[in-house]
């Protein structure tokens, strides 16, 4: 008799421990593991001063929602009141809305790096200072992108990712199922699995389900041996669970919304 499906949850924070959560309410077999944790700078004070002399900026990019958290820890909202806040998605901009941010900015839909370069706010941007709000590593190709169109572009890192290893109880229990849907946050979770995975545990992983957030993490998952690949529209809950539901109705019905 075949074991019920496991989810696999790998984004990062209360994030991904909420998804998690809403999943097991729905009846599902749901586990949470992000090859990586979310920790705030290791001197907030001297983030703070750097941050700070570069305000006022012409526009913000906050690329997650972690970022905004640490942003409006280390810089009271009121100091970036006008200024455009740029975010990758609706449940981003929701979080910056509850923070206090105003002018708040996200694409309707694949809430990714091209998606975001295309929004106005950040094509005439020649001679404006961008400041990009986040952590360490991660895709580069939104600073590029607006250093080639002319921008004074600030790289701040208002957060850290460090690596976990996951738990014991975890790799065996993955070991021993044979039938796995892992939702991937990002190029970076897979690396992290990829890394951290036992042998038997990335066998389970790669002949199983994954859903991509981007077209770009597909593929790199299809490279690194997975077998199933499914890309969802963004890396959004929404957009993930409507992958995930069109994949495999029996597991989620497209009745069920995280809205």
């Amino acid at each position: 008799m075949n074991s019920p499906a496991r989810i696999l949850v790998t984004r990062s924070g209360a994030e991904g421990q909420a998804l998690a959560g809403r999943l097991r309410a729905a009846g599902l077999a749901a586990l949470h593991y992000a090859p990586v944790v979310l920790r705030g700078p290791a001197d907030p004070d001297a983030i703070r001063r750097h941050l700070l002399a570069l305000l006022p900026a012409d526009c913000l990019v906050v690329p997650s929602a972690e970022a905004l958290r640490r942003l409006v820890t280390l810089v009271d909202p009121g100091r970036l009141a006008g200024m455009p806040v740029v975010v990758p998605g609706r449940g981003t901009a929701r979080v910056a809305t509850a923070l206090g941010l105003g002018n708040v900015l996200a694409p309707n839909d694949q809430g990714t790096s091209e998606r975001i370069l295309d929004l106005p706010a950040l094509q005439a941007v020649d001679g404006r200072r961008v400041l990009i709000l986040g952590a360490s590593g991660g895709r580069r190709l939104i600073e590029q992108t607006l250093r080639e169109r002319g921008a004074q572009v600030h790289r701040v890192h208002v957060y850290r990712r460090l690596p976990a290893r996951p738990s014991a109880d975890l790799l065996a229990t993955l070991a021993a199922g044979d039938d796995l849907v892992a939702l991937l946050a990002s190029g970076g979770a897979l690396e992290g699995l990829q890394r951290h995975f036992s042998t038997a545990a990335w066998r389970t992983l790669t002949s199983g389900l994954v859903i991509a957030p981007s077209r770009r993490v597909a593929d790199l998952a299809r490279a690194a041996g997975c077998r199933q690949v499914v890309g969802a529209a963004g890396a959004d809950d929404h957009s993930m669970l409507t992958a995930l539901a069109l994949a495999r109705p029996e597991l989620l019905p497209m009745s069920y919304s995280v809205e």
